[in-house]
């Protein structure tokens, strides 16, 4: 089956997006390249619409309306879809982190997968089990460990990760023997030549980063997507580029007020000896 066959237009909005662009343009019997012109794009950039490996952007979204008179159905789409919580967020998330070439990430509340140790991870699901989100907290676990690793490890070439660490995600959760591991491993992993890892300190508050967590990832063939939300319930893909690329400019902006590598190596060794 080709990419634009296996879309599921009943389940995501984009999807329904790229599957009624590819209906349309065979019901109006014209070829990629035909609707290519329209749009500014050659056929394999409309080839990439249909597929749902590229979102339609506003120009394309108005040239279209315009072009077949559709009243501003497809710019009203895209603007929904923008806005719109995707209920596969977490199969999208998880394919996204295995696929990225790079990996940029901020957390403000708690220690993200790529760098929890498996007790701090077991706590986290523990306290999810008992607010009933959570059934099986030994399967879960077992899960995270293998995305973990897959994550890390599960290519040929692990990604460059980049990620800062809001103060607050260093508090004390549970016994602190666990805390102590985890921060421990935090500066292991921190050492790595394909990681950098630094924390904003509290003093930098406020800042733009108190309002959540976010990843941004860098795909094959220089794509980008972001994801915003929490860990438990709730999130948003964005997979449109200017988009994307807004929220790479709020990482740098974040960035920029956080610790030096070094410095946030001896914060963490601080925070662990007090401990």
């Amino acid at each position: 089956m080709t990419a634009a066959e296996l879309l599921d237009p009943d389940g995501s909005l984009w999807h329904a997006i790229a599957f009624h662009l590819r209906y349309e343009r065979q019901k109006r019997g014209l070829s990629q390249s035909e609707m290519g012109l329209i749009i500014g794009v050659n056929k394999h950039g409309v080839s990439n619409l249909e597929a749902g490996r590229n979102k339609l952007t506003p120009y394309q979204a108005d040239r279209l309306d315009e072009e077949w008179g559709t009243g501003g159905l497809y710019g009203r789409l895209r603007r929904f879809a923008r806005l719109n919580n995707d209920p596969n967020w977490r199969k999208r998330i998880d394919g996204y982190q295995c696929q990225a070439s790079q990996l940029k990430i901020f957390y403000n509340n708690l220690i993200p997968i790529p760098f929890q140790t498996e007790d701090y991870a077991r706590g986290l699901l523990e306290a999810g089990h008992a607010a009933g989100l959570v059934d099986d907290v030994q399967k879960e676990l077992a899960e995270r460990m293998d995305h973990q690793a897959a994550i890390l490890k599960g290519r040929s070439r692990p990604p460059l990760i980049w990620a800062v660490l809001d103060e607050s995600a260093l508090r004390p959760m549970g016994d602190p023997s666990i805390m102590k591991a985890a921060l421990d491993h935090l500066t292991e992993l921190s050492l790595l030549p394909h990681v950098s890892l630094r924390i904003l300190p509290l003093a930098a508050a406020p800042h733009i980063g108190v309002d959540g967590s976010f990843w941004l990832f860098e795909l094959p063939g220089r794509r980008l997507a972001a994801f915003a939300g929490t860990i438990l319930d709730v999130g948003r893909m964005m997979e449109d580029q200017e988009e994307a690329a807004t929220v790479a400019v709020r990482f740098d902006r974040i960035a920029a007020r956080a610790l030096n590598e070094e410095q946030s190596r001896d914060l963490l060794a601080k925070v662990s000896g007090d401990l």
